[in-house]
């Protein structure tokens, strides 16, 4: 499962199957869209240098929405700002929190039910799969414990945090040292290494 499909369980209400998004400045395509990049990253499709990311040399993906995600950044040879990069996913994908819940439906991870019996009403996606929700749980949980957190288990906090629902999937002791872990992150300087600096400045993006 993709990192952006994981943050969407993360994000929605299980039982109404809506976003819920706590944070007033949080924008959940432009979170959906941080997700991608960080798929495309994880899979190794893409560097991250200086502010920047690129796609390297195309690697076979079955996913629609990273094959869609890689051919939109594949433009520029010298790459393209991270904030560009989140604008332009956003723009070309829109609605991708919607395209990627669309995605998880089809795989019966949610169900899909309009709000009433119009057929223009709004479409819910309330969840089906608990494995699935208590899967993404626990990649932050293991992201909290580790003493290097992977990409995936690093970058769901960030990004569920920017949501405002890091307290929905941890609570009590591991909240607070999530909170702590990425207190840290954002104290951190850049140039460790290339995952760690690409989420350091994406968050830098996120809180603009």
């Amino acid at each position: 499962m993709l990192i952006a499909e994981q943050l969407m369980l993360l994000c929605i209400d299980p039982q109404r199957g809506d976003f819920e998004v706590a944070r007033t400045h949080a924008d959940i395509n432009s979170l959906a869209a941080a997700a991608l990049i960080l798929d495309l990253a994880e899979q190794h499709r893409l560097r991250f240098k200086n502010g920047h990311i690129a796609l390297e040399a195309s690697l076979p993906t079955t996913h629609p929405q990273l094959v869609q995600a890689a051919q939109i950044l594949s433009g520029p040879a010298n790459g393209l700002p991270m904030s560009a990069a989140i604008e332009l996913l956003v723009t070309r994908m829109h609605p991708v929190a919607r395209h990627l819940l669309e995605s998880l439906f089809r795989r019966d991870v949610v169900h899909r039910v309009r709000a009433s019996w119009w057929p223009w009403s709004p479409l819910h996606f309330p969840l089906r799969s608990l494995q699935a929700l208590n899967e993404a749980r626990a990649q932050l949980h293991r992201a909290t414990d580790a003493d290097k957190a992977s990409l995936r288990g690093l970058g769901l906090l960030v990004l569920t945090d920017f949501a405002g629902q890091l307290a929905a999937s941890l609570s009590g002791d591991a909240h607070e040292a999530a909170m702590q872990k990425l207190l840290h992150l954002a104290k951190e300087p850049i140039g460790q290494d290339a995952e760690h600096d690409m989420l350091v400045h994406l968050r830098r993006c996120l809180l603009g």
